[in-house]
């Protein structure tokens, strides 16, 4: 094949399957047919019948060559299926050419003119499919002009020789061309799939990074839990999702107690591996898929429990408070947690009670969970003891 050593193997593949592909074979040996009747018509019936057998030949041997080669490709080399297509060509182009003579010479003078044409239109034929099988496509050219410039020798139309001379090398001339064009057509196709898989990884690479720093906008660098936007956006879109489903949604509010001393007494740094403590904590209790724990501020947290009505809230959050004081390095660290629920995806007040609330537990003793409803009192103290 043309070219081989400069095709994938994709595009070897696809040279195949055009080069063995038999029905444009089928259309030239109709129109073959139709001149066999003709000369059939006109009286020269065994002449006639002699060619109609031999288109029948080329058509069997075209097909039966394709289906061999369809049901053996995935196993065999393309080098091997070269070497077949030549030797069908060789075969195919000896069928036509012998009855393209034997039609001149029982076709009557009229009908002659029709016969070479037909041998001229199955050379155009061969040289525009073939082509990127130089070898084979040349030959069965050489055939074809041969068997008619032998019965236009015989005819005694020795001015037309050097005709089909210069159409044979106006024909390798054709051949060699369009190879060349179907070739830089190939090596475009590589570039252009070359560059799409490019492109597709660099897009793959991009969306990675996007969703990385989409998560780090959303998330607090100390901690590892979402930040107050995502607190923000986690409400709105749960509060939406409660009110479409009518499911409770509750907000639990905790702050580490005594913070503000804990750091005057022990360091930034220590303060900082108990907010790490405290959200890993968080994580591991509040990790359902309806759940979402942020920082909301400070050494305050919030956790968003879509689904969870007042009674499973205030469970959550006296799992939280145990589980914070229970496993705190030294020194023991508790936390303050205050809950609120709305229903219905009421959502507005939903952060004004839950730190009623948390103000209310601060006040009872620090270390403890108060829910909204457990205190009326909506007063609010200027300053919080740390």
């Amino acid at each position: 094949m043309l070219g081989a050593d400069a095709l994938d193997a994709r595009q070897k593949r696809e040279v195949l399957d055009e080069l063995f592909d038999y029905r444009p074979y089928l259309l030239a040996s109709a129109a073959m047919g139709l001149v066999v009747l003709q000369v059939f018509l006109s009286g020269s019936r065994r002449e006639a019948l002699i060619s109609a057998v031999l288109v029948a030949l080329g058509v069997m041997l075209r097909v039966l060559v394709d289906k061999a080669y369809r049901s053996r490709r995935a196993v065999e080399s393309d080098g091997r299926h070269a070497v077949g297509f030549a030797a069908t060509c060789l075969g195919v182009a000896l069928l036509w050419g012998v009855t393209g003579a034997i039609l001149y010479r029982a076709a009557d003078d009229n009908m002659r003119l029709a016969v070479l044409a037909l041998g001229c239109v199955l050379v155009q034929a061969v040289t525009f499919r073939s082509y990127m099988a130089p070898g084979p496509t040349m030959a069965q050219v050489v055939i074809l002009i041969a068997f008619h410039a032998a019965a236009i020798v015989y005819d005694g139309l020795y001015v037309l020789i050097p005709v089909c001379i210069v159409y044979t090398i106006f024909q390798g001339i054709c051949i060699v061309a369009l190879g060349k064009v179907r070739i830089r057509q190939m090596a475009a196709e590589r570039e252009t799939r070359r560059l799409l898989d490019e492109l597709q990884f660099i897009n793959a690479e991009l969306t990675r990074t996007n969703l990385r720093l989409a998560d780090t906008a959303l998330s607090d660098p100390l901690t590892g839990v979402g930040n107050r936007r995502r607190f923000e956006e986690a409400l709105a879109t749960m509060g939406r999702a409660a009110a479409r489903q009518g499911r409770p949604l509750s907000l639990l509010l905790i702050d580490v107690d005594h913070f503000k001393l804990f750091n005057d007494e022990h360091g930034h740094v220590a303060g900082d591996q108990a907010l790490r403590h405290v959200a890993e904590r968080l994580k591991e209790i509040a990790c359902g898929p309806d759940q979402v724990v942020t920082r909301f501020g400070g050494e305050e947290f919030a956790v968003l429990a879509c689904g969870a009505d007042e009674l499973a809230a205030r469970a959550l959050a006296d799992r939280i408070r145990g589980s914070v004081g229970h496993a705190a390095p030294a020194p023991v660290l508790t936390v303050s947690i205050g809950v609120a629920t709305a229903n219905g995806g009421a959502t507005a007040e939903l952060v004004g009670a839950a730190d009623r609330a948390l103000y209310a537990a601060k006040r009872g003793g620090r270390n403890r969970v108060f829910c909204d409803g457990d205190t009326d009192d909506p007063k609010m103290p200027e300053t919080i003891r740390p």
